[in-house]
C-alpha cells in the first residue's frame, strides 16, 4: 500500500512559540520572562531545553520532552491552518543544531 510522507520543519523561533502557546492553552504556568533560546537534543529521546530570561536578567531552563514537544508543534500547525491528517502517524526528528522536523506519514487507499 502506498504512503505519503511530509516533513514540516521548525527552527528555534517557531519551537519557542509553539511551546509557549501550548503551555498557555493548557493553562500550565511557565517561568516569568521571555523565551530567548532553545536547545534540541537527541540523547535517549528527542527533547528541547527552553531558555527563559526574566525582566531582571535571570535565566531559567525548562526541559520539554518529545511528547509535549509533538503536542506543541501539532497545536502550532492547527492554529496556523497547516493541514495535518488526524489518522496519519507523526514523529519527530532533530534537524541541524536547533531544528525539529515533524514527519507525517499517511497510508493511501
Amino acid at each position: 500500500m502506498p504512503r505519503e510522507m511530509r516533513q514540516i520543519m521548525f527552527r528555534a523561533p517557531e519551537i519557542m512559540t509553539a511551546i509557549t502557546e501550548y503551555h498557555r492553552r493548557r493553562s500550565i504556568a511557565l517561568p516569568q520572562g521571555t523565551a530567548v533560546g532553545c536547545k534540541v537534543t537527541d540523547e535517549a529521546g528527542l527533547s528541547v531545553t527552553l531558555t527563559i530570561q526574566s525582566d531582571a536578567g535571570q535565566t531559567t531552563e525548562l526541559a520539554v520532552n518529545a511528547e509535549v514537544l509533538a503536542a506543541s508543534l501539532i497545536l502550532y500547525c492547527i492554529n496556523r491552518k497547516i493541514p495535518l491528517p488526524a489518522e496519519a502517524d507523526k514523529r519527530l526528528q532533530k534537524v541541524g543544531d536547533d531544528g525539529v522536523a515533524l514527519i507525517v506519514i499517511k497510508r493511501l487507499r
